[in-house]
């Protein structure tokens, strides 16, 4: 299977994900598993997915004094930085992933623990990020998606890379020995029981291992660490955000990370107001300072809420003699006629996969008009076939209640 083959794959996992709701790092277990069986029998594969893949293996692994918490370091680094390139491919219209924050905790603890500043620039760059000052990296123009999906796909084989060395040391037994001879072992080897030979022999001829230069250990899994804020806030607040603005709402898709328990392992949520980044969402509590900029988004629909909604407005379905302002709105909004429609591009019965709370319509995956929602208005993906059958059901119980004559005072 050649790269082009890969990376088409990893593009149709990605999106068959985010139609299940979720936006964040490959979990595709088939995926994951011919991957891992390419990337054992052949080490260069890296070299054609991403172009500095050794040296960022290299980088990560040098002068570590015992590599199995180093690679543990290095593979969050990777899923972090694929997790970036997802966004931008999946969800480029959302503003916050355009800036990422150099002092945020993500940044600091798991990026700049496991690879160098250069290196670091570097893989942004290539994501369409460029250096705006000292403190934030911006999206100066988006790249092509199919680059996006090159450098996801890198970081994922990286990832997969560092639990397949992770097996390497596992069998030999120790994982105190230098990082050159490891990747020498992994180059030279078919598979990892003869990269595990290698290396006996190689450590059978020297009694005494050459000392390693000096370098600080990388920083283990933490919770409460992301990419979009910084480490006053990752001590203090659980929803500040890594790119500078206000987190995604709860409707969000949940950009998940394959960190906890293990790094291959999809679990924690990173951002949305009922869990924190890096940690389960149940261990969490909702936040407690929203940004001035960010806007209310209206709970969940079901028929119970549709007749709190009805049953709140002056004589029921009449006109409300003093509309609200702007001021006066509440954290769920109360929907204005014509209420919720389903947008032109949804065919008969077809579920919705978004809502825009600005337009009040209901749009299919692929909708042409999307674009033009993006910019300000309150889109969110809706989660699961359950969630999108009852706005569904509620765009048609809207048409019914204001289309219909009876709907009148």
């Amino acid at each position: 299977m050649g790269s082009s083959s890969l990376s088409e794959d990893y593009r149709l996992c990605l999106e068959r994900e985010l139609r299940r709701g979720r936006a964040g790092v490959c979990g595709d277990p088939s995926l994951r598993a011919v991957l891992w069986h390419i990337l054992v029998e052949d080490f260069d594969l890296h070299g054609a997915l991403q172009d500095d893949a050794l040296a960022l293996l290299t980088d990560g692994l040098w002068g570590r004094a015992d590599l199995a918490p180093a690679l543990r370091g290095l593979a969050r680094a990777f899923e972090l930085l694929e997790l970036a390139a997802v966004h931008l491919y999946l969800l480029p219209w959302r503003k916050e992933f355009t800036t990422i924050k150099t002092f945020s905790g993500g940044y600091v603890h798991v990026l700049k623990g496991a690879l160098s500043e250069d290196l670091l620039i570097q893989s942004f760059q290539k994501m369409g990020y460029v250096r705006r000052d000292a403190h934030r990296l911006m999206v100066a123009a988006l790249p092509p998606a199919h680059q996006l999906v090159q450098v996801a796909l890198g970081c994922f084989a990286l990832r997969l890379e560092c639990e397949i060395l992770g097996e390497v040391l596992a069998q030999l037994g120790t994982s105190v020995l230098p990082a050159e001879e490891l990747l020498q072992a992994r180059r030279a080897s078919v598979d990892v029981a003869s990269c595990v030979a290698w290396l006996q022999q190689r450590l059978a001829r020297e009694e005494e291992p050459p000392p390693l230069p000096r370098r600080g250990s990388p920083t283990g899994c933490q919770a409460r660490l992301d990419l979009y804020r910084d480490v006053q806030e990752d001590e203090g607040s659980d929803e500040a955000s890594l790119y500078g603005g206000p987190s995604p709402s709860p409707d969000s898709p949940a950009s998940e990370l394959a960190c906890q328990p293990q790094f291959w392992e999809q679990s924690a949520r990173l951002w949305g107001s009922r869990g924190g980044p890096w940690e389960p969402a149940e261990a969490s509590s909702p936040t407690s300072g929203a940004s001035e900029e960010e806007e209310p988004q209206p709970e969940a629909f079901s028929f119970l809420s549709l007749r709190r909604e009805l049953l709140s407005r002056p004589g029921d379905l009449a006109p409300p003699h003093s509309p609200r302002s702007p001021e006066q709105a509440s954290p769920a909004p109360v929907p204005e006629a014509p209420g919720y429609q389903m947008h032109t591009c949804l065919a008969p019965g077809a579920l919705p996969a978004f809502c825009c709370d600005t337009c009040r319509q209901l749009h299919a995956t692929h909708c042409a008009a999307l674009p033009s929602c993006h910019p300000g208005h309150g889109l969110r993906t809706l989660h699961g076939n359950s969630q999108r059958r009852l706005w569904l059901q509620r765009a048609q119980v809207d048409a019914l209640l204001y289309d219909s004559p009876a709907a009148g005072p």
